[in-house]
């Protein structure tokens, strides 16, 4: 109940009424050599090289699959890692993380006077004031995913209300998400809705008058210091996607977070109102059993001890108010992450004590660990003469429900060429190259622009591939801004093949022609 007074009284000061025009921060842009973080030991900050050397080991296993990992503690940056081939100058895919920096510049939209939360659609978008509830669904409403819409984020199908929403490049967004049933019961109840985070970014740039997209890089990331991302847009109107579709650099999504961690000021500069911050990450609706709750885009801890920005496969701008800690961390992993242990994590590996004494020995082993994690290791060397058995021999993949349709493999000497031909008639053959007993090859990756992904010139895809035993082939093919991949183990027998997951269950089975 105290979060919840403190969460209206925060309400109240930052828009139910339009405010003061004394009390908007005037924006500060400061200069992007000023936006970098000092270094110190973990023992320096109270914590512990051992513990952080075992998180590391465990942030490896299956269910994290972690490629990058950043931690501060009083602004100070205690730990640094990245797992080859991905390294720190990779702008990444952050998913749902984007949420919340839709909703830090919609804070910043309120404080400009642009906005309230209390505006509806209607009050924004008036040419849309016909549509079933857009007099009814409010600013805050969208913030805290909690409009009373019948959106069904997820479905059987693996696409849900939002996959269909990004499967039509020429939707009208508005109306796609307002044409929902709404259920008065609801309103106030938490439903997860990425369409209504999109419907957030039409509604700041329709209440900005201009340029979504100027203004973030004017007021938040040209302050901060970034300069490396791009942004998906989330219709052919060039609106920014709310939902998700934000690269950026780990070493910037930890300047979010520290924004965030110091109430908004950033090199001495208020460029966030306090309000929003403690109003944004205030545990407001419950989501689980009394662990988890939400506030407008960000995720939160009950008692506010954590609260974080997160995105599908492991996406993650983690703080940690009462230790002053803010963590990082990109992934791999195909799943949603919404469990993700932060209390047992602060419990364990980021315990803290007043003083520690400094510790070279555990510092020494920490340091290797980040080393062995940057460095790519060669692959097996072993050969099998199946390589001339099904050299150019096309690999017909029967389960109907599976991404690829046919594979094809061309060896020459130590060099594999495979060739995969996607299931959906929307997406290209394409052939990627790898060096057997080698470490990862990279090459460019083919340009992409669409309601999914978005590459850029520096895009790479990287592949590896190594024969297990004489029968079965592994072989893992990314892209490196993305946080999904091809990896897959093929097992052959005379002329059928047996498409293997990671893990070794079967994805499907093939013919060999």
């Amino acid at each position: 109940m105290q979060y919840r007074m403190i969460s209206i009284a925060i309400a109240l000061s930052l828009g139910l009424s339009q405010a003061a025009s004394s009390d908007l921060l005037t924006p500060q842009v400061l200069e992007p050599t000023l936006a970098q973080f000092k270094t110190a030991t973990p023992e320096s900050v109270g914590l512990d090289s051992a513990q952080l050397t075992k998180m590391l080991n465990y942030l490896q296993t299956p269910g994290f699959d972690m490629e990058s990992i950043i931690i501060a503690r009083h602004g100070k940056v205690v730990l640094e890692a990245y797992v080859a081939p991905f390294h720190a100058d990779i702008p990444h895919q952050v998913n749902s993380v984007t949420k919340s920096f839709m909703a830090t510049l919609i804070g910043m939209l309120i404080n400009d006077g642009k906005l309230k939360l209390t505006d509806t659609v209607a009050d924004i978008l008036p040419q849309y004031a016909d549509l079933p509830n857009a007099k009814l669904i409010t600013v805050e409403q969208l913030l805290g995913m909690k409009s009373g819409l019948l959106w069904q984020e997820w479905r059987s199908d693996n696409f849900g209300d939002f996959g269909e929403l990004k499967r039509q490049p020429d939707i009208d967004i508005v109306k796609f998400v307002l044409n929902r049933s709404l259920e008065p019961d609801q309103v106030n109840n938490f439903n997860y809705n990425s369409g209504g985070s999109d419907l957030l970014g039409v509604l700041g740039e329709a209440a900005l008058g201009s340029s979504l997209a100027d203004y973030a890089e004017q007021r938040l990331f040209k302050p901060l210091g970034i300069s490396n991302t791009r942004w998906i847009n989330s219709d052919q109107q060039g609106h920014l996607g709310g939902g998700r579709g934000l690269y950026i650099m780990p070493l910037d999504m930890l300047k979010l977070g520290e924004l965030y961690r110091q109430n908004g000021v950033w090199q001495g500069a208020q460029i966030l109102p306090a309000s929003w911050v403690q109003y944004a990450t205030a545990p407001m609706l419950n989501i689980t059993s009394g662990s988890h709750y939400y506030g407008a885009q960000w995720w939160v801890g009950q008692n506010r001890e954590w609260y974080s920005a997160q995105g599908y496969g492991g996406q993650i701008i983690a703080v940690f108010p009462q230790d002053d800690i803010t963590m990082v961390m990109t992934s791999r992993n195909n799943g949603n992450n919404f469990s993700f242990g932060f209390s047992a994590l602060r419990e364990y590996y980021l315990k803290l004590k007043d003083q520690r004494a400094e510790n070279p020995i555990a510092l020494a082993a920490l340091q290797e660990k980040i080393t062995q994690l940057a460095t790519p290791t060669p692959t097996s060397k072993l050969r099998s003469p199946l390589e001339k058995i099904i050299h150019n021999r096309k690999i017909d993949i029967n389960n109907p429900s599976h991404y690829l349709s046919q594979l094809q493999f061309e060896f020459n000497q130590d060099v594999v060429a495979i060739r995969m031909s996607p299931r959906k008639w929307s997406e290209s053959p394409f052939k990627v190259q790898a060096r057997l007993g080698a470490a990862w090859h990279s090459e460019p990756r083919p340009h992409v622009d669409d309601p999914l992904q978005k590459s850029s010139t520096e895009s790479m895809r990287a592949t590896r591939a190594q024969w297990l035993d004489k029968q079965t082939l592994q072989v893992e093919s990314i892209d490196l801004d993305e946080t999904w991949g091809l990896s897959f183990k093929i097992k052959f027998k005379g002329n059928k093949a047996t498409l293997l997951n990671m893990n070794d269950s079967i994805a499907s089975q093939g013919n060999i022609r």
